[in-house]
């Protein structure tokens, strides 16, 4: 029955955090230019801004959705930590100079898909890789 529980709370904060990610990144999807000219201006990486701009919008959709559905959820998770840790160091902290209020949410989202790149999707999963 313990096993049940965790798997299920896994499911659950797979699907929860999961799908508030995805409604963040679906924003960016639908105007991607507006998002793109934003990296542009902020971080001032010349043409590396366009492909940056583009893997952070997939770590916003296309990974949290897999995520949801539990296909490689270790490493799905571990790119999208990773995208949201920088977007609070370098975006939020670094660059525009934010207070904790205005990086708080994407510190937490870094913390929680960290937290499922560890200890994987649980049970109900559809693709584990080994060891998951």
């Amino acid at each position: 029955m313990r096993f049940v529980r965790e798997d299920f709370s896994l499911l659950f904060l797979r699907i929860a955090v999961s799908g508030m990610m995805l409604m963040h990144g679906i924003g960016k999807l639908k105007d991607p230019t507006s998002f793109v000219n934003l990296v542009e201006m902020s971080l001032n990486l010349g043409s590396a801004s366009l492909p940056l701009a583009y893997i952070s919008i997939l770590a916003e959709t296309l990974f949290p959705f897999l995520i949801i559905l539990g296909i490689l959820v270790r490493i799905s998770a571990l790119i999208s930590a990773t995208n949201m840790l920088v977007a609070t160091f370098l975006f939020h902290i670094a660059v525009k100079g934010d207070p904790f209020f205005a990086w708080e949410k994407a510190a937490l989202y870094s913390v929680v898909f960290l937290f499922l790149s560890m200890v994987g999707g649980g049970r109900y999963s559809i693709l584990n890789v080994k060891g998951e």
